[in-house]
């Protein structure tokens, strides 16, 4: 895992932001240096956190990494803004963009630089240390979204929430956690209702509720729509969401794959005929750049 996020941060080429995230990834996979990488870091550090800036297509953006969630922070930072884990299409131009499990914003960040089109975006996360992050990304890098302090689900309620690092926390108890809070849950169309929008980019990383979302969505939507997400437990949940795609009439794409979970893209029928390449080829543009 390490090679490959060290292969994954210099797929840009050499910058400063480049070696900044290399002191940060030998600082948690190499113990020995992790003293000698927080005194190389330590001159980055600002408020508690270390910016880095990247560009997709001719935007650049600027991602803080908290020195607090480093392990957590830094690996979304590299799978957004150096691997384009998602691989969006930049022909599907959608005029709405909801980001469901923001976590700290960075998808939202590169959605609004590869769709400047975009009327719209909504950003859910429950979290409020996560939502400070979000509108602190959203406001130095000037892009304008909604924030909705809320988890996706299949039906709408309150339930528990596990807080643990920043891509972990759940609605599972499983694990040990750090903190307990009640979430208000909405349902993707409680989200999408009243919204005048003709193209939908959904993002689902909502750790383990995107089965049971997408099967109270998927059957009634007729517009145009593009839905790419993390299924958690590829192995036993991957017919099931199969299942509910295909018998929709739905195109369905798995981007990458790892032991437990995988990336997946899909597009309804309306969205098909739109997509510039509905099998994932296709792929923001993004680099490291350097640090001025």
């Amino acid at each position: 895992m390490a090679f490959r996020n060290v292969r994954r941060i210099l797929k840009g080429g050499v910058s400063l932001s480049a070696f900044k995230m290399l002191a940060m990834q030998a600082s948690f996979s190499r113990p020995r240096l992790k003293k000698v990488c927080a005194r190389i870091l330590s001159p980055f550090v600002h408020n508690g956190e270390i910016s880095v800036h990247y560009r997709c297509y001719g935007h650049r953006l600027t991602a803080l990494i908290r020195v607090s969630d480093l392990q957590s922070d830094l690996f979304t930072v590299t799978e957004t803004a150096c691997d384009n884990c998602y691989k969006l299409d930049n022909a599907f131009a959608p005029d709405l963009i909801v980001d469901a499990g923001a976590n700290i914003g960075m998808f939202t960040l590169v959605a609004s630089a590869t769709y400047p089109v975009a009327k719209k975006i909504i950003a859910c996360e429950p979290v409020p240390r996560c939502i400070a992050q979000i509108e602190k990304h959203l406001r130095i890098n000037q892009v304008n979204a909604e924030i909705l302090p809320v988890c996706i689900g299949g039906r709408r309620g309150t339930i528990p929430f596990y807080i643990r690092e920043a891509i972990a926390s759940s609605f599972s108890s499983d694990k040990p956690y750090i903190d307990r809070m009640d979430v208000e849950v909405m349902t993707l169309n409680d989200v999408l209702q009243g919204r005048d929008a003709q193209r939908i980019l959904i993002k689902l990383d909502i750790e383990g509720m995107e089965l049971e979302v997408l099967e109270s969505y998927v059957p009634s939507e007729t517009r145009p729509v593009s839905v790419v997400g993390e299924l958690h437990g590829r192995k036993v949940n991957g017919e099931r969401l199969e299942e509910i795609f295909v018998t929709n009439g739905w195109t369905l794409t798995y981007l990458d794959f790892n032991e437990t979970d995988s990336i997946f893209q899909a597009w309804s029928p309306a969205a098909l005929q739109l997509a510039g390449d509905p099998h994932g080829v296709a792929s923001t543009s993004q680099t490291l750049k350097l640090e001025e």
